[in-house]
């Protein structure tokens, strides 16, 4: 019955004495103000149930087990829910320990988090061990499991385990010291939290590295750009790793390059190598003398195809097709991946290219950073990736060590954790597709000077017998009524008379080497870089005459197979159009019904516009209550601060000051709150410039305390310098309930890790938002109704079944853009698309983005 912190005041409390214990337990006490009578704590509920007692501080894994086997009715007042979020349990140790042995201080903290990892893993074995062996408390089965349960809950296990920052740190001293100012003043805490990186790169130099700093490195030169040598040094990607882990360290690297497969096998089982740049998953397992380091690369496997064969995808299109690779470990995880797929092994690239351009195989699957180069080498123009295999499940790519050598590998694995994920993203994007000149075969140039010589004489002869026909060519063009062109790697080439005409030009030299874009309306450049992929049909297009005025036109197009060349032939249908526009007049009518019922439909809308908003509304005064939780927390401590330093007679006006600067932050925090949430949701008519990362993180701003009291992690990957013209309070609403129903799917499911990731990716033509949960998804018969009125997967009491439903509406009516939905990584994906693209011929700007 004690449903407010205050009612406690004066009642009797069990917890420990000590001033220092339970500290978060007195820091939300002394913000209320609330003085109680501490009793002994008993350590079991029997006092309170007996209610001997009126609280009792425990732990969330223990005793409200027993309060709910014995139906006892509770309150739980958890710390963290008033702001005071304190560390529990640490791994601590003496400095000279560290300074001494900080190879065994790294290796029992390691073990120690694998231990509890492995319990949380293996709750009910970890269950019985404890009830078995170690159950000094007497406790059952069922009590130890729910114990089991909540610790896993509570822990940051599978997102933040075992985190230990020092701001967190220095906000517990800030509040320890508030509480206690005449004890605890002055606190330095910077070296307070172990840096294992640091440590350990020290006790290697000076220990193990000291007189032994050299080592060979195995480099298979054709998988490049993932390993390579240049002028005598490491280079590629696992060049960069390697070298920056040597600077580190001190090291001196050797490389020993192998020109083949055979060649590289035979370095590594003869104890050449004691680094092996690359090795996938577990192949280093072949060699029998290697281990693997932690994983630093991950890629994925592509299909190379002739430029004329279609996509592939999963779904189907692998069947009876049939591939080659040159890895034997991509057979065995494409085989687990895709039982029916036909792999074989061949490592001779030219052989299989050979088969390749001779139609005997469907494809080539090779690995996506190495394609670009095995593109570049056979050809442009005639080779391309036509398919993307296991983007579900990467493959990982890690050094290979000599097993003779194991501080090497916990050498390169302190290493590859001082890279963080974005640091070792941008090494394999830096040389994806760039710097392939390092590395020059001098018999692959040879080849191609002798045929180039060849061919410039072959070119020679055909030149000479072209010249005879062109003249035929010419007259045989300029004869069609179509306006014929021809452009090359997307640029005019030629063009006949008649398309000269068409378009008011007199010469080809007015529109040589212009683009398919210099003669259509920039509304349509969509709708070409679309068509431009394959050969098409005739369609319609709103062409640019050269003295500017408009025109409709018919266009078809069509590659011309082995080249980079298009030949598009063109039709005015200005005439045809005009007569279609008067059949419309006569149809006016018609369109003053379908106006009427749209206004209609408009005004349903409306009502539904303000059901929705009517909805939200509990919602919102949730949303500013968990707002001002916190700072009404910190003007109870500093309000009872200055008492308590009243009445001792220590209240001088330079700290009575600093109260007052203080306090004046936390009303200016409260008005400023009441100030976003009206400024958030009040309506404008306006457009207006805004930058999409900001009305992202305003929006989780004002979610943020909801999201941290139920722990869920909210991440975004945003350009911050991306701005749009349009609705901008609108575009936070549409936010905001998809942002509340991912709360409220990851909460109801009872998802333990819960996450919310938000992404923007940009073209010359959208903008598109991407929301993703792992919240549990909607059932696949439910994806294509959520965004249907008054359909919800929520219950009737938290549902209203309008809030993507109006978003739909927002999206498609004042953004012009599209927003759909799918399951993806056991949850739900929003995707948000509207088009970047201002047309002021149109009754509405789309947008802009910079």
């Amino acid at each position: 019955e004690l449903n407010d912190i205050k009612e406690l005041k004066n009642k009797k409390i069990e917890f420990a004495r000590n001033e220092l214990a339970n500290i978060s337990i007195k820091a939300i006490l002394k913000a209320h103000n609330v003085e109680v009578n501490a009793i002994e704590h008993t350590f079991t509920i029997d006092t309170f149930a007996a209610k001997k007692s009126d609280a009792i501080v425990g732990y969330l894994s223990n005793q409200p087990y027993f309060l709910i086997k014995q139906n006892i009715p509770y309150t739980v007042y958890n710390p963290k829910d008033f702001g005071f979020d304190f560390y529990g349990d640490l791994v601590y140790t003496s400095t000279s320990m560290v300074e001494k042995n900080p190879k065994v201080v790294a290796d029992f903290v390691n073990a120690s988090k694998k231990g509890w990892e492995y319990a949380f893993e293996h709750l009910n074995s970890s269950v019985d061990l404890i009830y078995e062996k170690y159950n000094t408390q007497n406790k059952s089965k069922e009590a130890l499991a729910y114990e089991a349960s909540v610790l896993k809950s509570l822990s940051g296990y599978g997102h933040n385990f075992g985190e230990f920052k020092l701001e967190r740190v220095q906000e517990i001293g800030k509040v320890i010291a508030l509480l206690f100012p005449q004890k605890f003043k002055n606190i330095h805490l910077e070296n307070l939290i172990w840096n294992e990186s640091r440590e350990l790169i020290e006790y290697y130099k000076n220990g193990y590295l000291k007189n032994n700093n050299t080592f060979n490195v195995c480099v298979l030169d054709n998988l490049f750009p993932i390993d390579g040598i240049n002028e005598g040094k490491l280079t590629g990607i696992s060049g960069d790793v390697l070298n920056k882990i040597a600077q580190q360290f001190g090291l001196v690297l050797k490389p020993i390059q192998s020109k083949s497969f055979k060649e590289h096998v035979e370095n590594i089982r003869q104890n050449k190598c004691d680094i092996l740049t690359i090795t996938a998953e577990d192949g280093y397992k072949q060699f029998g003398n290697m281990k693997r380091s932690q994983f630093y690369l991950d890629s994925n496997l592509v299909i190379v195809t002739k430029v004329d064969k279609p996509f592939m995808d999963t779904s189907g299109t692998l069947l009876n097709k049939k591939f080659i690779t040159k890895y034997a470990i991509a057979k065995k995880y494409l085989s687990a991946l895709y039982p029916n797929i036909n792999v074989e092994i061949n490592e001779n690239i030219d052989a299989v290219i050979k088969k390749l351009e001779n139609d005997e195989i469907d494809g080539y699957i090779t690995d996506n950073i190495t394609v670009d180069r095995v593109i570049q080498t056979f050809g442009y123009g005639k080779y391309k990736i036509s398919g993307f295999l296991g983007n579900e499940k990467p493959i990982r790519g890690a050094f290979g060590v000599i097993d003779s050598k194991p501080e090497l590998v916990e050498i390169l694995n302190i290493g590859i954790e001082s890279f963080s994920q974005k640091e070792l993203k941008e090494i394999k994007e830096n040389w994806k597709v760039t710097r392939y000149s390092t590395i020059v075969d001098t018999d692959l140039v040879l080849k191609l000077i002798v045929g180039f010589l060849f061919i410039f004489s072959i070119v020679a002869i055909v030149v000479f017998i072209l010249k005879r026909h062109n003249k035929e060519l010419n007259e045989w063009l300029d004869s069609t009524i179509e306006g014929i062109a021809i452009f090359e790697n997307g640029r005019l080439i030629k063009a006949n008379k008649q398309l000269l005409s068409i378009f008011g030009y007199k010469e080809l030299s007015e529109i040589y080497l212009k683009t398919y874009f210099d003669f259509v309306i920039r509304q349509q450049h969509k709708e070409i870089t679309k068509r431009l992929q394959n050969n098409q049909e005739p369609y319609e297009l709103t062409f640019i005459k050269k003295d500017g005025t408009l025109f409709d036109g018919l266009i078809k197009g069509r590659n011309i197979r082995g080249t980079n060349k298009r030949i598009s032939t063109i039709i005015d249908i200005s005439e045809l159009k005009n007569a279609q526009k008067e059949l419309k007049e006569l149809n006016t009518h018609l369109e003053e019904k379908v106006r009427q019922e749209i206004a209609k439909n408009e005004h349903q809308q409306t009502i539904m516009f303000q059901q929705s908003k009517l909805a939200e509304m509990g919602s919102i005064l949730n949303m500013i209550a968990h707002q001002w939780r916190q700072p009404l927390n910190n003007i109870s401590l500093i309000v009872n601060t200055i008492i308590i330093k009243q009445k001792k007679g220590i209240l001088d006006l330079n700290a009575l000051t600093q109260y007052k600067q203080d306090f004046q932050k936390q009303i200016n925090y409260l008005s400023n709150t009441i100030n976003d949430f009206q400024n958030f949701f009040k309506p404008k008519k306006e457009k207006e410039y805004f930058k999409i990362y900001e009305v992202v993180m305003n929006t989780y701003s004002l979610l943020k305390p909801i999201f941290e009291k139920n722990h869920i992690v909210f991440s975004s990957n945003i350009d911050a310098t991306i701005e749009y013209f349009g609705y901008k309070n609108e575009l936070a609403q549409v936010l905001l309930n998809i942002f509340n129903n991912s709360k409220d799917a990851l909460w109801e499911n009872h998802i333990s890790n819960k996450l919310l990731r938000v992404e923007l990716t940009q073209t010359p033509e959208n903008l598109m938002l991407i929301l993703q949960d792992n919240g549990g998804g909607v059932e696949k018969s439910n994806l294509e109704k959520i965004f249907e009125p008054y359909f919800s997967t929520k219950n009737e009491k938290n549902g209203t079944g309008l809030g993507l439903y109006i978003s739909k509406i927002i999206i498609n009516d004042h953004f012009k853009g599209d927003i759909s939905a799918r399951n993806c990584n056991e949850g739900l994906e929003i995707s948000i698309t509207i088009p970047t693209i201002i047309n002021k011929n149109s009754d509405y700007e789309i947008g802009k983005s910079f």
